[in-house]
């Protein structure tokens, strides 16, 4: 049985992973900086203290490993102090590059949507570069930047196979990787207050089965060096909420919030952050940059060399509401 290696493991995305790797037939080594919860894991998946920052911690927990998925990252809307972006997904990339390299092991890296940049109109590949925009958050730069690292070592001839997951959605636990999902948490609770901006900026949603999957799929089928994007359906921020008002049955808001006044409350709600180190602030500026723009990108080269495949926005958004016991009444068409 192959054994394979997964960081970043107790993560929304990770922990998907894992369970799709069990699923496979896999034999797992899960890389944790702290003991799981309980029944956290499939039964059989070996847990390996260390952390992605430790480069020795990563050499033990390699050995006889035949394989890499490196979904290991930090994923947040704020950071008292932004260093840590790069010293966790920069350095800590680099670190499980290097340990990986030694033993001459393929690894599956877990980059982002974000590391391509915002796109026009029209989908992206995985060659989109848009050098018109800068990366609008820390966590973007840190990814592009570790992105860029990857890229030289495939130049130098490790078997890297990257993934781009775009907007990640989808029963899970509840963590900032998992935005989208507290979203429709939140609308259901009428904790919307407005539409930033138009609402008419598309996105790329996915749902967090079909990107774990898709981890999956590179790791046996990927070419060594080439980029898969992992995306699903497309929609804007408009669409999104009138498709959740039509499954929900609550009323969408219809207040146009202006990008200006948006910073403002960003603001304020930075300002807590940075006089209480507990609090997490629910909107930053940085965030009200990234709805200013396209983020729409083609999974094409991932259906056609790998055979991902999609779940529709609409059946994953149902998938959803019922892992948070929202789901509706099988004799109705609404929740209210």
């Amino acid at each position: 049985m192959k054994k394979i290696f997964i960081t970043g493991a107790t993560g929304y995305l990770g922990e998907a992973i894992c369970q799709e790797a069990h699923r496979r037939g896999y034999a797992i080594r899960a890389l944790c900086r702290r003991e799981p919860a309980a029944g956290m894991f499939p039964e059989g998946v070996e847990v390996c203290r260390g952390d992605i920052t430790d480069l020795s911690s990563l050499a033990r927990a390699l050995q006889d490993c035949a394989a890499v998925i490196h979904a290991a990252g930090l994923v947040s809307i704020w950071r008292r102090d932004p260093v840590d972006f790069y010293r966790i997904n920069v350095e800590g990339t680099e670190n499980v590059l290097r340990a990986a390299g030694k033993k001459k092991i393929r690894v599956v890296y877990t980059s982002s949507f974000f590391a391509l940049g915002p796109t026009s109109a029209a989908p992206a590949n995985e060659s989109w570069q848009n050098p018109n925009v800068p990366f609008p958050t820390h966590y973007a730069r840190s990814k592009a930047l570790a992105l860029q690292k990857v890229k030289s070592w495939i130049v130098e001839g490790d078997d890297i196979v990257p993934v781009y997951p775009a907007l990640i959605y989808g029963p899970g636990k509840a963590t900032q990787g998992n935005h989208i999902t507290q979203m429709i948490a939140d609308y259901v609770h009428r904790k919307i207050p407005g539409i930033l901006g138009s609402g008419e900026q598309r996105w790329t949603f996915s749902y967090v089965t079909d990107v774990a999957q898709g981890h999956l799929l590179a790791l046996e089928k990927g070419e060594p060096g080439e980029g898969y994007i992992l995306g699903g359906e497309d929609a804007s921020l408009l669409e999104f909420l009138e498709l959740l008002e039509t499954v929900t049955g609550v009323k969408r808001p219809r207040r146009r919030i202006p990008f200006a006044a948006a910073k403002a409350a960003a603001c304020v709600e930075e300002f807590r952050a940075r006089w209480s180190s507990a609090y997490i602030p629910r909107l930053t500026r940085e965030v009200v940059d990234v709805y200013k723009y396209h983020w729409r990108f083609s999974s094409q080269k991932a259906i056609t060399q790998l055979g991902y495949t999609r779940t529709p926005l609409k059946v994953g958004i149902l998938k959803t509401l019922e892992s948070l016991g929202l789901a509706p009444p099988e004799n109705r068409n609404t929740i209210l």
